[in-house]
């Protein structure tokens, strides 16, 4: 049996299961198709895990035959939106109570979402430069309509910074903080240094206008 055809039918059973509700995350997703890939098939080998972009592109497919192309890109523009909607609220309480708001970098979502793809898991990952606390920063985003805002922290390279947890209508978000003189390379992530897309308002605002 192709390796490739294997891993096919598992990524497809995957998004399938995922967006279907069977699922809490796509690797709970997997690890079921994958059992199912046994007991339907025991005498081929072991099936391997597919990639991301592999249980995406089927996730995609799978949304296409369920709600059509256009319903695909509504659902990807209102996520967009919703991005955008966070960078605003971010850059909004930064400029009017951080006393040196308009002299810091501009909150920035990361990943995946700087270029507009939210296929399989919506997520929504960002960084907003500021002294203002993890508290003050949350009753923001709740004043913006982003309920719910869990205070926490996270591990990076650089120590342990605040985030900020949100479920959104369309995405999952998780802003990071960084404090104002914290040496941060905006284009390197956070946890292994690599080079990382990002997009503050006025780019991601373009993502609107491209072709999905």
């Amino acid at each position: 049996m192709d390796g490739r055809e294997q891993q096919d039918r598992v990524a497809k059973r995957a998004a399938e299961h995922f967006l279907g509700g069977r699922a809490g995350t796509p690797d709970a997703a997997v690890d079921r198709a994958i059992d199912e890939e046994r007991r339907l098939h025991p005498g081929d080998r072991a099936p391997r895990r597919p990639s991301r972009a592999r249980l995406r592109a089927h996730a995609q497919a799978v949304e296409e035959s369920e709600i059509g192309t256009a319903g695909r890109t509504r659902r990807i523009e209102d996520t967009l939106l919703e991005a955008l909607d966070l960078l605003a609220a971010l850059e909004e309480v930064v400029v009017t109570e951080d006393p040196d708001g308009s002299t810091l970098p501009l909150p920035e979502v990361y990943g995946r979402a700087a270029r507009g793809e939210f296929d399989l898991d919506p997520q929504v990952h960002a960084r907003v430069t500021t002294s203002l606390s993890c508290a003050v920063l949350a009753a923001a985003l709740a004043d913006h309509g982003f309920s719910d805002a869990r205070c926490g922290s996270t591990r990076t390279r650089h120590g342990v910074l605040d985030r900020i947890e949100v479920d959104g209508a369309f995405a999952t978000h998780a802003i990071v903080r960084i404090p104002p003189r914290m040496p941060v390379e905006a284009d390197r992530d956070l946890f292994d240094g690599r080079r990382v897309p990002h997009a503050d308002f006025e780019t991601l605002s373009r993502r609107l206008s491209e072709p999905r």
